[in-house]
């Protein structure tokens, strides 16, 4: 233990010094400062979504872990496993909270180790060979069942193609927009650095008072604005920079993109009302 710590340490000061680099503190991340992340009211809420989470998309059977320190006969072994799935559920029950149920990756650690205990649990339960088969065999099937049933509710299996629209846009922001492009964006700002190689400016961290300052600013500094959003961000980004024309978006976007993502040129609002603005490009 004192060896994998000892290893472990190097990577925590590695960071650390990368985010003080970067950051200016090492408690600080790309994400934003530790205060706006973590903190106590998040607990409640966060527990109860992912007990739920956990039951609908897991089934109910992963209670019978609870009992592997009492069935197993290695319990020091149980509870090494659910110290460290505590510790997995404590990083992140004060986390910022979400509300869709794929956020449940966060506790990808400590589920994994939950399902070692509920087979452990099983295993422990019934005894003898002969039973063991039949139970084994009878709870895989009903356990397949119900996960498929999760599968197709929660359209699982067409995650690849919802998905798709990140690698979309930044596609074509690769391929279409100038490489002087900087682009204010926010929910897609990874990935228009990843495939769209172009420099990002996240609106939602932005002063709401700054937005055609900062806009003058990057003109200033030789890089042509692009805004990009997806259909959802847009009136949040309306409400938040309302002091601002630029923010309305009352003029057609320069492209659209699997019909989620919208790609705006400031400039284009002018040529709008003056009535001379380019068509929509729309990509599917």
């Amino acid at each position: 233990m004192a060896v994998f710590a000892s290893a472990s340490a190097v990577g925590c000061v590695a960071v650390a010094l990368i985010q003080q680099k970067f950051y200016g503190s090492p408690f600080s991340s790309g994400y934003g400062a530790l205060s706006g992340l973590f903190a106590t009211e998040h607990i409640v809420p966060n527990a109860m979504r992912y007990a739920a989470w956990l039951w609908q998309s897991h089934t109910p059977v992963w209670l019978l872990a609870l009992g592997a320190p009492f069935l197993i006969p290695s319990r020091l072994t149980a509870l090494l496993l659910f110290a460290l799935i505590i510790a997995n559920v404590v990083c992140y029950l004060p986390y910022v909270v979400f509300n869709d149920w794929w956020y449940l990756r966060f506790l990808l650690p400590g589920i994994a180790m939950l399902i070692v205990l509920t087979v452990a649990s099983i295993d422990a339960i019934v005894r003898t060979k002969r039973i063991r088969a039949a139970v084994t065999t009878a709870a895989t099937i009903v356990i397949c069942l119900l996960f498929m049933r999760e599968v197709r509710a929660r359209n699982v299996l067409d995650l690849q193609r919802l998905e798709r629209r990140y690698e979309r846009a930044g596609i074509y922001v690769a391929a279409q927009l100038p490489p002087n492009a900087i682009v204010i964006t926010s929910w897609e700002s990874g990935s228009v650095r990843f495939y769209g190689h172009r420099k990002t400016l996240v609106w939602d961290a932005l002063d709401a008072a700054w937005l055609d300052r900062a806009v003058a600013y990057l003109r200033m500094r030789g890089y042509e604005p692009y805004l990009l959003f997806e259909g959802w961000e847009e009136p949040i980004f309306r409400q938040r920079f309302s002091a601002s024309t630029m923010a309305k978006l009352d003029w057609p976007p320069a492209a659209e993109i699997a019909g989620q993502v919208r790609i705006y040129r400031p400039d284009d609002r002018e040529r709008y009302l003056r009535g001379d603005a380019a068509p929509t490009e729309y990509v599917r």
